[in-house]
């Protein structure tokens, strides 16, 4: 398994197993971990209302200065794709 940050597609011959937001378990500058949190996720039934507070996820910002502006653009979420061989 392989997760691509800034891309939406996998490299030929590997296969898009989802795409979504790059994500952090941090709001901080501490040392984190970073998901690919799917577009589209699925949720167990009967716990959608209900919080547990759990993991919190946050997504990653670009940042011009830190990244070359243009090709990204200040402030903008960072997409990702999860791919698998």
């Amino acid at each position: 398994m392989l997760l691509m940050p800034a891309k939406t597609s996998c490299p030929s011959g590997w296969k898009t197993e989802y795409s979504g937001i790059l994500t952090t378990n941090s709001d901080d500058f501490h040392k984190s971990e970073y998901t690919c949190m799917d577009n589209d996720p699925e949720y167990i039934e009967g716990t959608r209302i209900d919080n547990f507070d759990g993991k919190l996820f946050y997504p990653v910002r670009t940042v011009c200065g830190s990244l070359p502006c243009p090709p990204y653009k200040n402030g903008t979420f960072v997409e990702c794709a999860v791919c698998t061989k």
